[in-house]
């Protein structure tokens, strides 16, 4: 039986379909989701063609129940992940660093700007966070 806080082990996933990537707090990676259902975890996820995500029904939600939810999300075509228990790392982007907070703002922001960001051509998730091009 496999834990609950485990990471989940990759699956099969289709690289002519888009994916759904969002922090998981709980396990400290990344979710890879597909179709609805979550394909894998990962410490390092590339993207491309990307359009950052958040529903405001469940940013209020969030907001006047005091606990996260899954609301806030990057959409886009899967180029390469790493699982968190592969020793392997993503060679880094040159970038810009965006991220999101619901208490401050309903959209992503670049991190030295403040500006919101709606998509970007390529993005990678890092353990220590997420850049874009």
């Amino acid at each position: 039986m496999r834990a609950i806080f485990e990471p989940r082990l990759p699956t099969v996933i289709d690289h002519d379909r888009p994916v759904r990537v969002f922090k998981n707090w709980k396990l400290g990676c990344y979710n890879i989701m597909q179709g609805g259902r979550l394909l894998a975890s990962a410490k390092q996820v590339r993207l491309s063609g990307v359009e950052f995500l958040v529903r405001p029904s469940g940013r209020k939600r969030m907001l006047e129940k005091g606990r996260r939810n899954v609301h806030a999300y990057a959409i886009g075509q899967l180029i390469d992940y790493v699982h968190p228990e592969d020793p392997r790392t993503l060679d880094k982007i040159d970038g810009r660093s965006v991220s999101y907070n619901p208490y401050r703002y309903a959209w992503f922001v670049d991190n030295e700007t403040q500006a919101p960001v709606i998509g970007a051509q390529m993005v990678q998730f890092e353990e220590s966070g997420v850049v874009y091009v």
